[in-house]
C-alpha cells in the first residue's frame, strides 16, 4: 500500500508554482491513497477553501483528510464558535472522525484542533478521553485479529518531533501516546510544525512510527523546502521517502525503513 502524506497546504499562502508541481508528483508516484493532516487553509476563508476543494477535485487519487487549526475561521468569531468545521465540512470532508479500511491497513483520522483552548495561543491542540476512546473501539470493531496495519492522523503532532522549529502544546497528548502504544498503531501522520521528521516510540513487542510532515505548498517555511513524504506498507517493512522541493522539482532527500516486529 502506498501512501502519501501531505499537510499544511495552506491555501491563502500558497505558491502558486507548486500546486501543478505538487499535482504532478502525486500523478507520477500513483499512490493508493493521498493523507492530508490538516491545515487547508490560512485563514479559514471561503475563497481559501474552494481552492483547497479545485486541488483535491483534480486528484486522481482517493483522498484521506482531517482539519487544522487554520481550518477554522480566524476573523468570524461567531462562526467559530457555533460553525467552526461549516466551509471544512461542505468543501473537503463531512467527517472529524474518518475511518479508511482496506484489506492491508486500517486508517483512522482524529481533529485536535479546537475552536478555543485552556491557553494563550489556540493554534495549538487536543485530544480528549472520547476521542481516544472512540479510536479504540473503531479498532476494535474493523480490526479485531489486528491482522492489519494501523495508521492514524493527527494535525498536531501528539510526540515531541525531532528538530521541529515550533513549540506545540497538545492537551490530552500523554493520554494520546499510551492509546496509540495500547493498540499497537504502527504509522502516526502528523503535520502542524512545518517540519518532516521521523521518530520511532515503542520497544522490542511493538514500535510506533511518528512521521511529521512539512508545508506542501505554503511560502510560510520554518527552516525546510516544501514537500511531502511517501509511505510504503507491505509484509513486515514500512519504507518511508521524505521529498522535498529541491530547485525544480520534488526530489527524495531521506529515507528510512521500519522492520514490523
Amino acid at each position: 500500500m502506498r501512501i502519501i502524506h501531505l499537510s499544511d497546504l495552506h491555501f491563502g499562502t500558497e505558491e502558486d508554482f507548486l500546486v501543478g508541481e505538487l499535482q504532478e508528483a502525486i500523478e507520477d508516484k500513483e499512490p493508493d491513497i493521498v493523507v492530508i493532516s490538516g491545515d487547508f487553509t490560512q485563514i479559514g476563508s471561503a475563497s481559501e477553501f474552494a481552492r483547497a476543494q479545485e486541488f483535491l477535485q483534480k486528484l486522481s487519487t482517493p483522498v484521506f483528510c482531517v482539519p487544522g487549526n487554520h481550518d477554522l475561521p480566524r476573523y468570524n468569531i461567531i462562526e467559530r464558535f457555533f460553525a467552526p468545521y461549516k466551509k471544512y465540512r461542505k468543501h473537503i470532508d463531512a467527517s472529524l472522525f474518518p475511518v479508511l479500511n482496506t484489506k492491508d491497513a486500517i486508517i483512522a483520522g482524529v481533529n485536535s484542533a479546537r475552536r478555543i483552548l485552556p491557553h494563550w495561543n489556540w493554534a495549538n491542540g487536543a485530544i480528549s478521553h472520547a476521542q481516544l476512546r472512540h479510536l479504540d473501539t473503531t479498532f476494535k470493531i474493523y480490526d479485531k485479529n489486528k491482522t492489519k496495519r494501523r495508521v492514524c492522523v493527527f494535525h498536531h503532532p501528539v510526540h515531541k518531533a525531532l528538530n521541529a522549529p515550533l513549540d506545540t502544546v497538545v492537551f490530552g497528548a500523554r493520554s494520546a501516546l499510551e492509546c496509540l502504544e495500547a493498540l499497537e498503531v504502527d504509522l502516526v501522520l502528523t503535520g502542524h510544525v512545518h517540519h518532516a521528521s521521523v521518530t520511532t516510540l515503542g520497544d522490542v513487542h511493538h514500535k510506533t512510527v511518528y512521521l511529521s510532515a512539512s508545508t506542501a505548498l505554503s511560502s510560510r517555511l520554518r527552516e525546510q523546502q516544501n514537500g511531502f513524504n511517501v509511505i510504503e506498507l507491505g509484509g513486515e517493512e514500512m519504507e518511508i521517502s521524505v521529498y522535498s522541493y529541491e530547485g525544480s522539482s520534488f526530489k527524495c532527500i531521506e529515507n528510512y525503513n521500519q522492520q514490523h516486529p
